[in-house]
């Protein structure tokens, strides 16, 4: 099953704390579940507004625990996130 993961940042929030960014690594590395893509979503201004990730997961219960273990979701970063099952229609 394919997911799309959103996750939207706290406005005015500072920068990622470095120590943040380097779990990231780790996090969308493992060798458990297919990261198929990762992203910032920017707003008119160019600003960083949400993260986008898009990733495989054999069920529904194993997609909500990776999104548990979120670097920035554990570190408050997010004023909502929201996960959603995605099916391809084109592409």
């Amino acid at each position: 099953m394919r997911f799309v993961w959103i996750g939207f940042l706290k406005e005015g929030a500072p920068a990622i704390p470095q120590a943040v960014q380097q779990q990231v690594s780790d996090f969308i590395g493992q060798p458990f579940i297919n990261v198929c893509n990762v992203g910032a979503l920017r707003n008119a201004a160019g600003d960083r507004a949400a993260m986008m990730m898009i990733f495989e997961a054999d069920s529904r219960a194993a997609a909500e625990a990776l999104v548990e273990s979120s670097p920035y979701l554990r570190a408050g970063l997010y004023r909502e996130h929201h996960l959603f099952e995605f099916q391809d229609e084109v592409g």
